[in-house]
């Protein structure tokens, strides 16, 4: 998994260099991947048909042998050998699009981690610098490395970058240093290390006149909490209309609904794919809510393209049904 995550990160670095913007880059490199798995979709998708064509068989069978479970077992092997279909063709596809998507996390969160630290520093050793430079806004977005939420500072505040890795600290820093950007590299021996920096550098600087006013929160709001369980300010300097979880939530429920509706399950299955599109709605409002918008908007464009691909796939099948009983109609003639 992590050669992937490493793949991943150098593929869009590598594509940013010609874009040279990564809500952009982010966005192509979306829809490459989708395109390249899109023969895949299209096999599954056949597979899926397939497999919804021979449930009324599939019922007859359960039925009749619903008292003879070896029995059953073996009348499902051999229609599915009759019919030219697997259970398991539909999955490939899926199953590497998550391994993808856990690998695309991954991957932009390392490459938030390294951007944080990289504004940090850069504005901890030049204050006069406008930290609104050292940032990538999209749209309403003011930092693409923070979410996409009011209750987020745009700037990297003192929670976001204690949970940065100690060597991903000495990493950036020393690349700065040899830039010329900051005098010298920090080099923490561990975690202990750069707890105490966070402690005695980071939490001082982020409280001072310099850097405080952009992530201080909007006055009379600031430690609002839902049932005393969930603690949130909403931050003069946001970082976004949390717009990008709306999104994400709207298309995975409507990309789920629209498979759901071109498959025809048992009402075990059905319960289960319900199931599923509960999951799979309160996790993509965890993480896109959580993490930087970067990861967000990787999962909108996913879903949005995955609509659309499976809209796209309904017609092209209804135009091949269609064809086939022009075909049969004439024969018959």
């Amino acid at each position: 998994m992590s050669f992937l995550n490493s793949l991943l990160l150098t593929l869009i670095k590598a594509l940013h260099t010609i874009i040279n913007n990564y809500a952009l880059t982010i966005i192509v490199f979306t829809l490459l991947i989708k395109l390249l798995l899109m023969p895949l979709n299209l096999k599954s998708r056949r597979s899926t048909m397939r497999m919804t064509s021979v449930q009324p068989k599939m019922q007859a069978l359960q039925e009749k042998y619903k008292d003879d479970q070896e029995k059953l077992n073996q009348k499902i092997q051999e229609l599915y050998r009759k019919e030219g279909v697997s259970p398991l063709g539909g999955c490939l596809p899926m199953i590497l699009s998550m391994f993808i998507l856990f690998a695309m996390f991954y991957a932009l969160r390392t490459f938030a981690n390294e951007q944080l630290v990289t504004q940090f520093i850069t504005f901890y050793h030049h204050p006069e610098i406008d930290p609104h430079t050292l940032v990538e806004p999209f749209l309403w977005i003011k930092n693409l490395w923070m979410p996409d939420t009011p209750f987020s500072t745009y700037l990297p505040d003192v929670a976001s970058l204690q949970l940065v890795d100690y060597q991903v600290w000495n990493e950036v820093s020393a690349k700065l240093a040899a830039a010329g950007t900051i005098p010298q590299a920090l080099s923490f021996a561990n975690r202990d290390a750069m707890m105490t920096f966070i402690n005695d550098v980071v939490t001082p600087f982020v409280a001072s006149d310099v850097y405080a006013p952009y992530v201080a929160p909007i006055t009379g709001l600031g430690n609002l909490s839902i049932l005393g369980l969930f603690q949130f300010s909403i931050y003069q300097e946001g970082n976004g209309w949390f717009l990008l979880p709306i999104l994400s939530v709207i298309t995975q429920v409507f990309m789920q609904k629209l498979t759901m509706k071109n498959t025809q399950l048992l009402e075990s299955q059905a319960g289960s794919q319900k199931m599923m599109i509960y999951m799979m709605t309160v996790m993509s409002l965890y993480f896109c809510a959580s993490y930087n918008a970067a990861f967000a908007l990787y999962w909108v464009i996913s879903n949005v393209y995955a609509i659309i691909e499976q809209i796209g796939f309904n017609k092209y099948f209804e135009l091949q049904d269609r064809k086939a009983a022009k075909a049969e109609e004439v024969g018959i003639l």
